[in-house]
């Protein structure tokens, strides 16, 4: 496929993300990889086997625009309020998480060498406290070499989905259940504890124009008040935390006009697995494949920093089991997941904390990750 052949290249980078899409909706194992993940490979696979070019027109306008827009998609329903109102001991937990994944950033900085270290330290520190989207927010930010920052995010993604096993495999230790007993939410009776607007998964939801028009157009001037006020600080390439910090802002001046608001969070998610194809297209697979090995093993030392970090945490503040583990989820996996082990275990009084906490990674994670980098560097 040609580069310069705009509409095709789009049409197929849609393409992509439908299919993984489909799949992830209609089997178990393409649950489990998600499809964030099944788009990075398939950008990874069609560029590599020369259906997509490894450059594009239609890459730039990507890089340039779409993830700048989702972020306030995806921040419009971060009330804080609400967040530290409600996430209660699970967000406690959640900083504690948090803290170690700065800590297993900074041992793993010292201990394996990777190229652009402090940029994937910061990143990491970025997607594990918030999730995809802060990870590839940060790389813009810190402005890793593309080719790297595919094999950064493939590594960041294995290292999460081997996390995401683990976290489901925990609560079946008797050991982990006596060290750490069952204590707090958890116990709490089914209730009406579900808030799936604010799980920024896929909908068959009808999405009302008025909703898609409205939602669009304040994250365009979301971003335009971003850029524009990096610009005048004569610091451009802090855009992607000014729009962060206005998103928030937008939010919590109109909460119950932004809790109203259908399908931003849809379209958000949408314009960031089209990055993800992009992301990914733009790598030569052997490029990749001689910088992921090392770079996964770097990503794996920040997660066990923080399983460590965690269970210290968990054991002096007496947390549950249950309550560290959906916490360390919404942390390093963010809130879909949370979510869906807290219900699938029967912690009802888990959901809502869960989902809750997973968006303030959102909120904090370009924040953290940027400031990692900048500590690092």
């Amino acid at each position: 496929m040609a580069p310069d052949s705009v509409l095709a290249v789009t049409g197929t980078l849609f393409a992509v993300v439908t299919a993984a899409l489909y799949l992830e909706g209609r089997f178990a194992w393409a649950r489990t990889l998600s499809a964030a993940l099944l788009a990075l490979l398939g950008g990874l696979l069609l560029s590599n086997t020369g259906i997509l070019p490894f450059t594009s027109p239609a890459y730039d306008f990507v890089n340039d625009h779409f993830i700048l827009v989702a972020i306030p998609l995806l921040l419009f329903k971060a009330d804080m309020r609400v967040i530290f109102r409600q996430g209660g001991r699970v967000l406690v937990a959640f900083l504690i998480s948090a803290t170690g994944i700065i800590a297993g950033a900074g041992l793993a900085f010292a201990l394996i060498e990777v190229p652009e270290s402090a940029k994937y330290a910061g990143m990491l520190v970025g997607g594990y406290t918030g999730g995809g989207l802060n990870f590839v927010a940060v790389s813009q930010a810190v402005e890793i070499d593309p080719a790297l920052g595919a094999a950064a995010l493939a590594a960041e993604s294995l290292a999460g989905i081997s996390y995401l096993f683990l976290l489901a495999l925990l609560p079946t230790f008797a050991a982990i259940r006596r060290w750490l007993p069952l204590r707090g939410p958890e116990t709490e009776a089914i209730k009406a504890t579900h808030a799936p607007e604010e799980i920024p998964a896929s909908s068959s939801r009808s999405l009302p124009i008025l909703h898609i028009a409205a939602g669009i157009g304040m994250s365009l001037l979301v971003c335009a008040a971003g850029v524009g006020l990096a610009s005048a600080l004569g610091q451009p390439r802090f855009a992607i935390l000014a729009v962060t910090a206005i998103a928030v802002l937008v939010a919590n001046a109109a909460p119950r006009r932004m809790a109203a608001l259908k399908g931003d969070q849809e379209l958000g998610m949408l314009l960031l697995y089209v990055f993800f194809v992009v992301y990914a297209a733009a790598a030569d697979l052997r490029v990749l494949l001689g910088a992921a090995a090392m770079m996964l093993t770097y990503a794996c030392v920040v997660i066990l920093v923080q399983v460590a970090v965690s269970a210290a945490g968990a054991r002096i503040f007496r947390f549950s089991y249950a309550e560290i583990l959906i916490a360390s989820n919404a942390c390093v996996l963010g809130p879909p997941t949370a979510a869906a082990l807290a219900a699938g275990r029967g912690w009802h009084g888990l959901v809502t904390p869960g989902i809750l906490t997973g968006v303030f990674g959102y909120v904090v994670g370009n924040f953290l990750g940027f400031s990692v980098f900048a500590w690092l560097g």
